[in-house]
């Protein structure tokens, strides 16, 4: 198949992603008219593509645990939905960086499309804005990039992930935007424990991270234990210790928030008349919410225990939130990618390495693990045979 071109203008466009790119990348217009310069060209084996993330073709994601590889292959639904007044065009590109007729898809407005992809296929999205010459593909129509989208990981829920395209405010331009659209709020509940952990565990010092995790499993378990009573249910924001561990950091004010909490001015109990202060309330949850709340708090344990004095991140079991890595080693010509033969996988030395770095630089990592109980790949004591 001959190489193919892209128009070189991209569309007014806002792109929004509500999973904050754990789950999938959003391209925007100049990323992938950047990209296509140098869509099917050959990258050798066993580059780093770790280094040129956003080469618009698609390549492999999955985890570098053995333990896990299955989700390379997993089936990831994916749902394309047309709310603007154009007529937009998906295209699915393959590992060369072309686009198979086949693969191509026009929605009219208010028009949807279901797809079954795995990690790492792109899909780009343009929207047609005249009757022209041949440029995008060969068509007959003159496009414009609204931007792609390159699915990581099946979402935790098993949802679809959901793409959207809508007309800008006022009128004017696009929106292109990735939204979660699991009703029981579980996919976004996992990415503010991204959030929580990159903020809270891994940044602040181990004590303040404790306190922290401790007060958010209060509020929650205090919620499940007794979802009627309205105290449970109600945070005052000027609070020195809600202030300082909840409001100040917007980690846990975003886990809050996912949990139904909402900001909202009340009077002052026994104050004056036009006394009010702000509250973070939540209503009184239904059996499904409460369902969330105690996922909430088994993510919340595993926080807690990445907080121990002997938790080391490269060897700590997996997390839902965990991001799948690029294990591509590089692709060809026609659309043939030489994918990762195992070589990318962390080796039981390369481990026991990461381990002694880690011990020699955090206080009371204690003594290295006796022979034989070191840390697996798999997440557990033992090696693995």
């Amino acid at each position: 198949m001959e190489s193919q071109s892209f128009p070189s203008a991209p569309a007014d466009v806002v792109l929004y992603d509500a999973s904050d790119g754990l789950y999938g990348e959003l391209l925007d217009p100049p990323t992938v008219i950047e990209s296509s310069s140098s869509a099917g060209q050959q990258v050798h084996s066993g580059a780093d593509l770790s280094d040129v993330p956003n080469h618009l073709r698609s390549v492999r994601y999955g985890y570098a645990d053995t333990a896990r590889s299955s989700a390379e292959s997993e089936d990831i639904p994916i749902n394309f939905y047309n709310y603007s007044m154009s007529f937009v065009r998906i295209r699915w590109i393959d590992t060369s960086g072309q686009s198979p007729p086949s693969h191509v898809w026009t929605l009219a407005p208010n028009q949807e499309i279901n797809q079954s992809t795995t990690a790492g296929h792109v899909f780009v999205l343009s929207t047609i804005i005249a009757q022209g010459e041949q440029d995008l593909f060969g068509s007959n129509e003159t496009e414009a990039i609204l931007g792609a989208y390159r699915p990581k990981r099946a979402l935790p829920s098993g949802m679809h992930h959901s793409i959207q395209v809508h007309d800008g405010e006022s009128g004017g331009g696009y929106i292109l935007e990735v939204v979660l659209s699991d009703e029981s709020s579980y996919d976004a509940l996992v990415v503010a424990s991204l959030w929580l952990d990159k903020q809270v565990v891994l940044s602040q010092n181990r004590q303040d991270s404790i306190k922290t995790l401790g007060l958010l499993h209060t509020i929650v378990s205090n919620v499940i234990k007794d979802p009627t009573n309205d105290k449970y249910r109600k945070l005052r924001l000027s609070n020195s210790t809600v202030e300082k561990r909840i409001v100040r950091p917007w980690s846990p004010m975003e886990f809050l928030r996912v949990l139904g909490f909402v900001r909202q001015t009340l009077p002052i109990d026994n104050g004056e008349e036009g006394d009010d202060e702000e509250h973070l309330v939540a209503e009184m949850p239904n059996e499904s919410r409460l369902e969330l709340y105690r996922s909430a708090v088994g993510l919340l344990d595993q926080l807690k225990r990445r907080c121990s004095p002997g938790f080391v991140v490269d060897v700590a079991p997996p997390t839902p939130w965990d991001e799948p890595v690029l294990l591509s080693g590089g692709s060809g010509g026609g659309g043939r990618g030489r994918w990762s033969d195992g070589a990318h996988f962390i080796s039981d030395e390369d481990r026991w390495a990461r381990v002694e770095r880690a011990r020699r630089f955090r206080r009371n990592a204690g003594p290295r693990p006796a022979p034989g109980n070191a840390p697996s790949d798999r997440g557990r004591w033992g090696r693995p045979r």
